[in-house]
């Protein structure tokens, strides 16, 4: 399931973009938000921090380019962790003046990080060893990890700051994160190239504007009809079904952030025949119309 921080407001005039990227930063002591805009499409742009970064994207999507060689798309519903002085380079494709790239990152210095860590293996150990996995430094948001990101930046937005609240959330972030790692790294070990969730997923994603069945997704996947359904209950918590809606309200939220973006349009590029029945699926899942969505979040 995708899970993505919340849109921010903090977007800068058009009329104030002269470079290729705006940072709004705020100081929270014993870490600091950046909320970075770019606003130009680059190419191998050079990102590399003083101490630990956690980055969740919230509109557009960059290409990243590892020192060991991977390559990876960053996308909404998704986090990147690097440790301090790792480089990475970035490549932005389809950014520009009405379709910038938002990204939120949090920054802790070493010694920061050391002391929560520590805080939590010394307090909440029970038998777990609370660390980074930076091997696993791109992975998917859960519900969990989503909140405690929105708390954070919330309270890190905020004219007056609250230090004592802004540590407790850092701590619950950084358990959150830890979670996600585990959970996605079990993930993977579920779902190889070659499994059949896998196929059946990437068939979905790919296909999104087409009338998708059950008939379909069995083929592809080369499975039973029980099976489909018991794959996606408990890898996915959720039928076929739910899961494509899921799916397609994800990729209506983004195409509608699209300059000039036509909601009848993105009704029926993510598969709906019916924009009334997009509408009702729309509100239910984002709690707001997409008239709404583009007025608050769209340029």
């Amino acid at each position: 399931m995708s899970y993505t921080i919340d849109l921010l407001s903090i977007q800068t005039p058009e009329h104030l973009r002269r470079g290729q990227e705006n940072q709004t930063r705020f100081d929270c002591v014993e870490f600091e938000v950046i909320i970075f805009e770019t606003f130009q499409s680059s190419t191998k742009v050079r990102i590399t921090y003083e101490g630990l970064s956690i980055s969740s994207m919230i509109r557009g999507h960059k290409t990243v380019y590892t020192m060991a060689g991977e390559t990876f798309k960053f996308l909404p519903g998704t986090s990147l962790i690097l440790p301090e002085g790792e480089t990475i380079y970035a490549d932005f494709p389809e950014a520009d003046l009405k379709n910038p790239v938002q990204c939120a990152t949090i920054l802790i210095s070493r010694a920061s990080l050391e002391v929560q860590l520590r805080f939590l293996n010394e307090n909440y150990s029970e038998g777990k060893n609370w660390s980074l996995d930076f091997s696993n430094f791109h992975f998917n948001n859960n519900s969990a990890l989503v909140r405690a990101f929105n708390e954070l930046l919330q309270v890190a937005t905020q004219e007056q700051p609250n230090i004592p609240l802004s540590d407790l959330l850092l701590k619950s972030l950084l358990i959150r994160i830890i979670e996600s790692q585990n959970e996605h790294a079990n993930e993977i070990k579920r779902s190889t190239p070659s499994s059949q969730l896998h196929l059946i997923k990437n068939f979905i994603k790919e296909n999104l504007a087409q009338k998708l069945n059950t008939e379909e997704l069995m083929k592809v996947g080369n499975c039973s009809k029980s099976t489909l359904h018991r794959m996606f209950e408990t890898y996915c918590g959720k039928s076929p079904g739910a899961y494509i809606l899921q799916e397609r309200m994800v990729n209506a939220r983004n195409l509608l952030l699209q300059a000039d973006s036509n909601v009848s349009d993105v009704a029926y590029q993510t598969g709906f025949s019916s924009l009334s029945y997009f509408v009702k699926q729309f509100k239910a899942f984002h709690n707001c119309t997409p008239g709404n969505f583009i007025k608050k979040f769209g340029k």
